[in-house]
């Protein structure tokens, strides 16, 4: 999906007209306007793009029922903020419900961030950067703003994100499909 695209359906879409520079970071910095983008979480992120949408709602579903942590569609909601988006594994990949729930999502926290500040743009950066997807004990950096300087390349500072470190050889393969880190995860399939 192109920015284009996504702006005119955050308005049609989304519950209130001035949410389009704010939701439009959200999305570029989480999955780059990917509506069917699945990420499983664990020592190493392994992003998943589905090539239709029961694909991701199969995919996500067998994930979550693994116990893995996932971030799913357009912002790359975790299971906690997709619940309170109102979103469930099935809605989470249709474009318009997806932005509809994260508007919601942001108001909540826009409004639970203006009682502590009066500065509603410096209130706005904090919220859109407290999306952005994180590795364990990793925490949140403001890298994109909800101006029209969003529209710049990214740092040279998040290429520590897109390219992890490389195990060392010493380290023993596991047989650890999802990556969870707990040794435990079979991965079976029957033709």
């Amino acid at each position: 999906m192109d920015p284009a695209a996504f702006a005119a359906l955050v308005e049609q879409c989304a519950p209130a007209p001035d949410l389009v520079r704010p939701l439009t970071a959200i999305v570029r910095q989480a999955s780059s306007f990917e509506p069917l983008l699945i990420t499983i979480q664990g020592r190493k992120q392994i992003p998943i793009r589905a090539s239709d949408r029961d694909e991701a709602i199969q995919l996500a579903i067998e994930a979550l029922a693994t116990g893995q942590e996932v971030r799913t569609g357009l912002a790359q909601l975790d299971a906690a903020e997709t619940k309170q988006a109102g979103l469930t594994p099935a809605t989470t990949f249709d474009a318009c419900q997806h932005i509809a729930g994260l508007g919601r999502l942001f108001d909540a926290r826009l409004k639970a961030a203006s009682i502590k500040s009066s500065d509603r743009d410096q209130v706005i950066v904090r919220v859109v950067a407290s999306f952005a997807a994180r590795a364990p004990n990793q925490t949140a950096e403001p890298s994109i703003q909800p101006t029209a300087s969003a529209d710049t390349e990214r740092s040279t500072s998040d290429v520590s994100t897109i390219n992890p470190a490389a195990p060392l050889v010493s380290e023993h393969p596991r047989w650890d499909v999802y990556r969870s880190g707990r040794g435990t995860s079979a991965f079976v399939y029957e033709r």
